[in-house]
């Protein structure tokens, strides 16, 4: 990536950062009087969330960033900012101060959390009435049991179908009877 300019968008606060990659590391400057070769746009978070994620695509396909001009570099960089590991929260303090930085993350990591706990009490929720409310659904028991009664029929057809081989191969050997 040495030599390549890419170009940090960030929505909502209307800043535009240039990053210039090279061997020792990557500077970043507010202003480029050229044309980027890569131009990444999103708002901070989606963009704090595709350096911390290792999935970008449902960021992308939701627009919630965009790339444009060379997308490979795009990607390598992606690649590269997810490989490193950066004190987000220090960064953050460089532009908007430590006491506001650390407020953001504090904030960020009780949204998570409250996200996850809330995400997993929908889905708790939902489960429940597909099973007992709109019976759409079976509960494991339910399933569990079926899968039982099942293998028990299969076992059963099993024995008959042998019995049903037998008397076909040997009808004499069954009831001691000859055959006539």
């Amino acid at each position: 990536m040495t030599g390549r300019v890419i170009c940090i968008k960030l929505k909502l606060i209307e800043r535009e950062l240039y990053l210039f990659p090279h061997e020792q590391g990557i500077d970043i400057e507010t202003q480029y009087h050229g044309e980027p070769d890569t131009t990444l746009s999103g708002t901070p978070m989606a963009l704090l969330k595709m350096g911390l994620s290792k999935q970008t695509a449902p960021l992308l396909l939701k627009g919630e960033i965009n790339i444009e001009g060379d997308t490979r570099l795009g990607r390598e960089f992606k690649k590269v900012l997810a490989s490193l590991d950066l004190d987000w929260e220090e960064l953050a303090a460089k532009w908007i101060g430590d006491a506001p930085a650390h407020q953001l993350f504090r904030a960020l990591g009780s949204l998570q959390g409250w996200g996850k706990k809330s995400a997993r009490a929908v889905a708790d929720d939902v489960s429940e009435y597909l099973q007992e409310e709109s019976r759409d659904v079976v509960s494991g028991a339910e399933l569990n049991y079926f899968n039982q009664q099942v293998d028990e029929l299969r076992d059963a057809v099993a024995r008959i179908e042998k019995d049903i081989t037998q008397l076909v191969s040997n009808p004499a050997a069954t009831d001691g009877r000859t055959k006539k």
